[in-house]
C-alpha cells in the first residue's frame, strides 16, 4: 500500500514539472525568442515554366515540366516547380511555398523562350513579356516586387531564354538596320527589383537537354534547325556558350562560365566555357563561314 502511494506521488510530481515546462517553454516561444532573420533561414529553389497553350506542342516544355515536377516530388523541402499562367499566379505559388516552409528564395529559374525576330531580350512568365521595354509597366513589375523581401544576397535568379543576355548588335531579320538586344539593361532592371540578388543570363542559346540537375552542361549548344544558319544568327554563333552574371548590390556586370545545377536546383558555376569543354570551336567557325541571306522564314 506504501509503495503504491509512493508511486502515485512521483507520477503526480513528474507530471506537474512536465506541465510547468511545457508553461515556460511557451512563454519562451512566445516572448523571449529573438525572430528568425531572413539569413537564418532554410533556402527554397524555384524553376517556374509558362503554363503551355492549348494546341502548341512543345516538347522543350514538356520535358521541363516532367523533370521539375519529378524533381520537386523527391525533394519537396528543397525545390518547388511551378507551370504558371502569368505573372500574377507565378508570384501567389512562390510565396505560398516559401510562408510554408518559412524559407527564402535560393534560386529561381524563369524557363522562357526568346523572340530573335523581335530584337530585344526578353522572358515570358505565361503571357507577361518581361524586356527593357516593358518594365517600366508597374502592374507587370509588383508580382516581382512582392517576392523581392524573400530574397537576400545568396539568391540567384536566372534569366533562363534564349538570348537573354544578349549584349550585342545585331541584323535585324529583314537586314534594314541594326538593332542591340540589351540584355544588360534588362538584367540590370531586374536586379533594381531583387536589390540583393545575382541576375544571370545567356548572350546566345539555352538548350534543354538531360543532366540539369546533375552539373552538366545542359544549357549549352545550338539548335540544328535550318533558320539558325540565317546570317542574322551571326553573333548567336560567335556567343555561344556564354553567360553574364549581374551583381545589383555592387552594379557590377562580368561574364561567365556557363551555369547549371545541383540535385537541389542550386545554381553552380562550370568550370569551362561549352566550347572548350566541347571542343566546339573548328564547327562553330564552320558554321559561321557558312550563314546565308533568306534562310529565316
Amino acid at each position: 500500500m506504501k509503495l503504491k502511494n509512493l508511486i502515485s506521488t512521483v507520477t503526480a510530481t513528474l507530471l506537474i514539472y512536465i506541465a510547468a515546462s511545457a508553461q515556460q517553454n511557451n512563454l519562451l516561444s512566445e516572448k523571449e525568442l529573438p525572430k528568425v532573420s531572413s539569413s537564418e533561414k532554410k533556402q527554397l529553389n524555384f524553376f517556374i515554366i509558362s503554363k503551355r497553350k492549348k494546341g502548341n506542342l512543345d516538347l522543350a516544355t514538356r520535358f521541363n515540366v516532367f523533370r521539375t515536377k519529378l524533381k520537386g516530388f523527391f525533394r519537396p523541402k528543397r525545390f518547388v516547380s511551378v507551370v504558371a499562367k502569368d505573372a500574377e499566379h507565378m508570384s501567389t505559388r512562390v510565396q505560398h511555398h516559401l510562408k510554408k516552409q518559412n524559407a527564402r528564395i535560393g534560386t529561381i529559374w524563369f524557363d522562357s523562350h526568346g523572340m530573335y525576330k523581335k530584337g530585344y531580350s526578353l522572358f515570358f512568365i505565361g503571357q507577361d513579356e518581361y524586356s527593357y521595354k516593358t518594365l517600366n509597366d508597374s502592374c507587370l513589375v509588383a508580382p516581382l516586387q512582392q517576392l523581392s523581401p524573400y530574397t537576400d544576397d545568396g539568391t540567384k535568379v536566372i534569366i533562363g531564354s534564349c538570348y537573354g543576355g544578349a549584349t550585342y548588335p545585331r541584323l535585324s531579320i529583314d537586314y534594314k538596320d541594326m538593332t542591340r538586344m540589351n540584355g544588360d539593361s534588362l538584367m540590370i532592371e531586374i536586379g533594381n527589383i531583387f536589390e540583393r540578388a545575382f541576375i544571370y543570363a545567356s548572350e546566345s542559346w539555352v538548350m534543354t537537354k538531360p543532366g540539369l540537375f546533375l552539373k552538366k552542361a545542359a544549357v549549352g549548344g545550338y539548335p540544328s534547325r535550318k533558320l539558325f544558319r540565317d546570317i542574322c544568327y551571326e553573333p548567336a554563333w560567335q556567343n555561344v556558350g556564354k553567360w553574364n552574371q549581374y551583381n545589383a548590390i555592387t552594379n557590377s556586370f562580368q561574364q561567365i562560365n556557363p551555369i547549371a545545377m545541383d540535385m537541389y536546383g542550386s545554381i553552380v558555376l562550370r568550370g569551362k566555357t561549352y566550347v572548350v569543354e566541347k571542343n566546339k570551336n573548328k564547327e562553330i567557325l564552320k558554321k559561321l563561314e557558312t550563314l546565308q541571306t533568306g534562310l529565316y522564314k
